[in-house]
């Protein structure tokens, strides 16, 4: 596990995070976003407001419009996902149902309803924290059903519920390839569910998460690594090699940089880059390309409230962000990879490796101890010569000058000590 040295540097991380845009909504606040695209190609942040759902036009990121307000049961939590050309909305407000909204007329107008399930007179979904939608089928999660009611989206406009898996409450899941990743966060776990037959979802795995309380969970690209966001003061995002089931693997631990105590809220994954919609107002990239590396690229602060959500998935590039009390933020950002630093150290006597001996690259944030086996790794956000200093308790410490580190690559050093 990599540790962050907290070296205040001022705008150090801001150049991989631009803000282009940004609109109030007042007094109302924000929960989570999704994007759509019209068939012009008009871009849209579909934002979860206390009120509603709100449609934004972002296809002018510097002046973001509303088009339309859809109203609801009032409420602070409210999430977004969509599915051919319809937008499914969840809120925690009771008897409130699931929104949902034919988009497929934008920029002109939208229809909406709230669905409560296959019996008007018997509602089956009073309400629900979140959802997601994947290969045709919608997730509801949470709520008054618990865990997670699945429903078949052969026509949109109105769902038909398969089944309703209710082994663990569920608060967030992601869905790839007929897996349900689901973030279980009052079992403090995340457990794998085979949902290749929608009527019987089958448990494959569980593993507890570093705090105990997993919020949220999203996939690698190449589905190998699945990185979890615990919903705790002082947690952090972890990544985990889940490409067996039967051996999940620990690879690394995150913190944002500038207030590591505010955990991330929720983990998005584009390009092996990990956008982080995170508490105290944070936004932040994170390279994952090597996901035993996690290396913060990129920070922004959209002000002191919780950063509930963020999605970079629109074709434009620009990344959505909901700040609870201060609006919707649009944001780009370059996406570089990160320089990375590996090596190892050992006693210069013996040449026996040397646990616990702190490696810390100077003028980042980044920082590590060494294993069992006296093996590092860290980096840097930017490519350039460092500065690195070695250090353990009873031993000479070391500073290495002029260590090149380059973009996407991985520099070895070999490290001895002396002992005093």
């Amino acid at each position: 596990m990599r540790i962050l040295f907290l070296l205040l540097l001022p705008g150090f991380l801001h150049a991989q995070l631009q803000q282009v845009g940004h609109l109030s909504f007042g007094s109302s606040s924000l929960a989570g976003c999704w994007h759509y695209v019209d068939d012009s190609g008009i871009e849209y942040a579909l934002v979860g407001t206390r009120k509603g759902l709100s449609i934004v036009d972002v296809s002018d990121p510097a002046q973001p419009v509303e088009r339309f307000a859809i109203p609801s049961l009032d409420n602070n939590w409210r999430e977004v996902k969509t599915w051919a050309g319809f937008a499914y909305v969840s809120t925690e407000a009771n008897n409130s149902g699931i929104l949902i909204v034919d988009l497929r007329s934008l920029p002109d107008t939208v229809y909406h309803k709230v669905w409560y399930g296959p019996d008007p007179n018997n509602p089956l979904i009073l309400k629900s924290h979140a959802l997601a939608c994947a290969d045709g089928y919608l997730y509801v999660f949470g709520g008054n059903q618990s865990g997670a009611v699945i429903c078949d989206l052969a026509d949109p406009w109105n769902p038909e519920v398969r089944s309703i898996y209710k082994q663990q409450y569920i608060h967030d899941g992601y869905v790839r390839n007929d897996t349900l990743w689901a973030s279980e966060i009052y079992a403090g776990q995340f457990t794998v569910i085979d949902v290749s037959d929608k009527s019987q979802p089958k448990v494959l795995a569980s593993q507890p998460t570093p705090a105990r309380f997993n919020h949220n969970a999203w996939l690698s690209d190449d589905s190998r690594i699945l990185f979890t966001a615990d919903e705790k003061s002082k947690a952090p995002l972890a990544a985990y090699d889940v490409s067996d089931l039967d051996n999940i693997t620990q690879l690394d631990l995150y913190y944002p940089s500038q207030l590591p105590t505010r955990e991330v809220h929720n983990v998005r994954v584009h390009n092996d880059f990990l956008v982080n919609a995170s508490y105290g107002g944070q936004l932040t990239i994170v390279d994952a390309h090597r996901p035993d590396i996690l290396i913060e690229t990129g920070w922004a602060s959209l002000g002191s409230s919780l950063v509930w959500d963020a999605d970079p998935y629109l074709p434009s590039g620009i990344i959505l962000a909901t700040a609870k009390n201060e609006g919707l933020f649009i944001f780009q950002s370059a996406y570089e990879r990160a320089a990375y630093l590996e090596g190892r150290v050992a006693d210069a006597a013996t040449g026996l490796p040397l646990a616990k001996v702190k490696v810390v690259v100077i003028g980042t944030r980044n920082a590590d101890v060494t294993r069992s086996n006296g093996t590092f790794k860290t980096g840097a956000a930017q490519a350039g010569t460092y500065t690195v200093q070695v250090g353990k308790i009873g031993y000479q410490p070391r500073t290495i000058h002029n260590v090149e580190l380059k973009t996407g690559e991985t520099t070895w050093l070999e490290l001895t000590l002396d002992k005093y």
